[in-house]
């Protein structure tokens, strides 16, 4: 038997992308904690930045330069979040599609998916997909009541990035995952929103939270991939860097070449 194409090149590229958004990551990082500060301004626009075709804004690169100064790690950690979110919320919307395509209709409490279901519909399904794995980390394995509620936890810190400017809301912790054993998990600084719910609360990130997302979405990819190969497609053998060969190829892994 062989794993299924269509599923293994999902799972290559999401795995590819997931590594891209942390290599990125670092390098922007390393990049910023390396910079000459006062060198910036010449590289920088003068004046005026681009708004619409029709419009543009003006500013002081000063202001800009000391704002990144104080929030960067935040920002960009806000930034590579989304994207990993992205990544893994299309990641299991092919899944779903491919296996239906392949004469596997994915079911959740008796209704038939087809991948346009909201994101937190199709992370239910992952995990009772997941659990079915046998192969591969055990570790990894023990660790999906875990791993799935930080995943859950980036999928909702991601929307309140997107649709709430990064502020915490009451949404945040209401719109958790109670399914199963999947353990929630709070951001530390929403406690401080919650006994303030009138004081406006921003959503602090770091480097560390980062790694800690990017491990979970990474692992769990891996475990969800091998479950499906092996109970759908009836290959046998977990995937494995290592017999695969599979060096991190960054030019492939950051632009798909």
């Amino acid at each position: 038997m062989n794993r299924n194409p269509e599923i293994q090149k999902a799972f290559e590229i999401a795995d590819d992308s997931l590594q891209g958004v942390l290599g990125y990551h670092y390098y922007v990082t390393a990049m910023k904690k390396s910079v000459d500060v006062r060198k910036l301004s010449e590289y920088l626009p003068d004046n005026v930045i681009p708004h619409t075709f029709s419009w543009h804004r003006y500013y002081q690169k000063q202001d800009l330069t000391g704002t990144f100064e104080s929030i960067f790690e935040s920002y960009q950690s806000r930034i590579s979040l989304v994207a990993m979110v992205n990544v893994f919320e299309v990641a299991l919307r092919k899944f779903i599609r491919y296996l239906d395509r392949n004469g596997h209709p994915q079911t959740l409490n008796g209704k038939k998916l087809d991948g346009d279901e909201n994101y937190k519909t199709h992370i239910q399904w992952a995990y009772l997909e997941a659990r079915k794995c046998d192969i591969g980390d055990k570790d990894a394995i023990s660790r999906l009541p875990k791993t799935f509620g930080k995943i859950d936890n980036a999928r909702r810190l991601r929307n309140l990035i997107v649709h709430n400017h990064g502020l915490f809301n009451q949404r945040y912790k209401t719109d958790a995952i109670e399914y199963k054993d999947i353990e929630i998990e709070l951001h530390p600084d929403y406690a401080a929103f919650e006994n303030s719910p009138r004081v406006l609360s921003r959503i602090r990130l770091t480097t560390d939270n980062i790694v800690d997302f990017s491990k979970s979405h990474v692992e769990v990819l891996h475990v969800l991939h091998n479950g499906i190969q092996k109970n759908f497609f009836g290959f046998p053998d977990a995937y494995n860097y290592g017999q695969e060969q599979k060096l991190i190829e960054w030019e492939k892994v950051l632009l798909g070449t």
